[in-house]
Formats: structure tokens, C-alpha cells, sequence
């Protein structure tokens, strides 16, 4: 039977929608959902990602402001690079009002040793404090040892940054090392402090 392009097409976006529909459902909790990043997500973006402060954070101020362009090319990338499975980049989304707020996702993926890296941005100041982080990185973390099967993911923070330590904490990260006085940022040196968390350690503490 030969379809004709029209029913192609058809075929194709029903599959789209279909996987979209499973993605979203799968990562899905109370407050945030976890989803693809789009274009659209371009305006929401921009009005937070030059915040010095914001950057600072994720030691991203070295590089200077970012343009659109350059956030639309980032974005085009995450989306060949979940294809290749080299890594899988969100957008977190309020459950509530189906605003974005922030990313993270799993990066530098070694799928031999099954571990990966991780980060997270709350882009709005507004949102910070309200454990969107938390459960965002609970559900990165279902995707990371239910999903992908892997079982070990690690990240590193700053040594000021304290509210980012806590909430690591709170969902079960450990500190396991830590680079003293490795980054410039803001006029002053700070220790990078990496924590990681094992995939038995996760569903020990998830079943609670």
C-alpha cells in the first residue's frame, strides 16, 4: 500500500505527539513538569539569562552576556544531542500556569560506567526558594536510574552558593570531593564542590 505524503505526515506527527505525550507524562510531579525546549522558550529565556546574579550562580559570567541567537543555537543543539543520546537537556515548567522557570538535565553521559552529570537553573528570581529545584531534580533523577538505567550522576556548585547545597542535600547528593579556590568569579576565588548520589542510595531514600 503506498501512502500518499499527506498521510506521511499524518503518521509522523501522530508518533511526535504520541512520544511527547509519554515523555511528559513520565516526567511529570506536583509542581513542575520536565519537557524539550523550543524556540518558543526563547522570549522567557532572554529576560532572565543576563542576570549577573543568575549567572554567577552557574559560573557562567566568564563568556560575557549571550545574545538570542546564541540561545536559539544552544537550544537547536540539545535537540541533536538528546537525538544521539549524548545528553538530555529540559525545560522545567510550572504544572500551574505551564510557565517555564528554569532547565537541567543529564550531560557528559558514559554510558560504558553508566554515570552522567548534571545542573539545574531556576531562571526567575521569583521562583527561587520555592523547591521547584527540589522537585525538579527528583524527577531528573527518576528519568536518570528508572529510564536511562544509569547509576551514578554527579554535579559540582560553589562554595557561596549555599541555597543550591541545601536543596542538593535534601534530595540525597553527597559531597565527595572538592577543588579548592578552582574558580574566579565575582573578584574572588571559591572552591568547586562536587557532590554525586548513586542510583541504589536515590531509591533507598525515594521509597520512604
Amino acid at each position: 500500500m503506498v501512502l500518499c505524503l499527506d498521510q506521511l505526515y499524518l503518521c509522523s506527527l501522530y508518533r511526535r505527539l504520541a512520544y511527547a505525550l509519554v515523555v511528559s507524562k513520565m516526567i511529570e510531579g506536583k509542581k513542575v513538569r520536565l519537557r524539550g525546549l523550543e524556540l518558543s522558550d526563547l522570549d522567557e529565556i532572554m529576560k532572565h539569562w543576563n542576570n549577573m546574579e543568575l549567572r554567577n550562580l552557574v559560573g557562567s559570567t566568564d563568556g560575557g552576556p549571550m545574545s538570542r541567537s546564541d540561545e536559539e543555537e544552544w537550544i537547536r543543539s540539545t535537540w541533536k544531542q538528546r537525538q544521539e543520546k549524548k545528553a538530555f537537556h529540559f525545560g522545567i515548567e510550572t504544572i500551574e500556569d505551564n510557565k517555564l522557570i528554569g532547565g537541567t538535565g543529564l550531560f557528559n553521559i558514559d554510558w560504558t560506567s553508566r554515570s552522567a552529570m548534571t545542573g539545574i537553573s531556576i531562571y526567575n528570581p521569583e521562583c527561587w526558594g520555592k523547591r521547584y529545584g527540589q522537585e525538579s531534580l527528583d524527577l531528573l533523577l527518576s528519568f536518570a536510574f528508572r529510564n536511562l538505567n544509569l547509576n551514578r550522576v554527579e554535579l559540582d556548585t560553589f562554595d557561596f552558593n549555599k541555597r543550591a547545597q541545601k536543596c542538593y542535600v535534601k534530595v540525597g547528593f553527597k559531597e565527595v570531593g572538592r577543588r579548592r579556590k578552582a574558580r574566579f568569579i565575582d573578584g574572588q576565588y571559591c572552591d568547586d564542590i562536587i557532590m554525586d548520589i548513586l542510583k541504589d542510595e536515590w531509591l533507598t531514600k525515594s521509597s520512604k
